[in-house]
C-alpha cells in the first residue's frame, strides 16, 4: 500500500480514537468514560495533530510529519501518564497510532535523505 494511503489512515484513524475512552472511572456501580472531547483544552491539539498528519501525508517533505507526529505521540504519552490504571482502550490505541505513525514518519524522511543523497 501506498505511504500516503497508510499515512492518511493513520491520521484518520487517531482522529476517530480522539472520540474513543480516554479514562475510566467509577461511581458506585456505575462506570463512567471521558474521551477526548469531554477533556478538552489541550486534547484538542490532538485531535488537530491526527488531522495535520492526514493532510501532510500528501505532502512531499516528511519533516513536517515528523513533527506533528513527535508532537502527538508525546501529548498522548503526557496524558497517558497523568490518567494512569485509569486509563481507557481508546487513549492506548491512540498512543500506538502515534508511535507508529512517529515510525512511519521518520523512515520515510531517511528514505527522502537516501534519494537526496544518491541524486547528488
Amino acid at each position: 500500500m501506498d505511504k500516503r494511503v497508510v499515512g492518511t489512515l493513520l491520521g484518520i484513524a487517531g482522529m476517530l480514537l480522539w472520540f474513543m475512552p480516554w479514562t475510566e472511572f467509577s461511581m458506585g456501580d456505575m462506570d463512567f468514560y471521558r474521551t477526548g472531547s469531554h477533556i478538552g483544552g489541550i486534547a484538542y491539539l490532538l485531535l488537530l495533530s491526527s488531522l495535520a498528519y492526514a493532510v501532510l501525508s500528501w505532502v512531499a517533505q516528511p519533516m513536517p510529519r515528523v513533527i506533528v507526529a513527535a508532537l502527538s505521540t508525546l501529548l498522548s504519552g503526557f496524558f497517558w501518564l497523568n490518567v494512569g490504571e485509569a486509563a481507557g482502550w481508546g487513549l492506548a490505541w491512540l498512543c500506538a497510532v502515534s508511535v507508529f505513525s512517529l515510525l512511519q514518519a521518520i523512515e520515510r524522511n531517511s528514505a527522502e535523505r537516501k534519494v537526496e543523497q544518491q541524486a547528488e
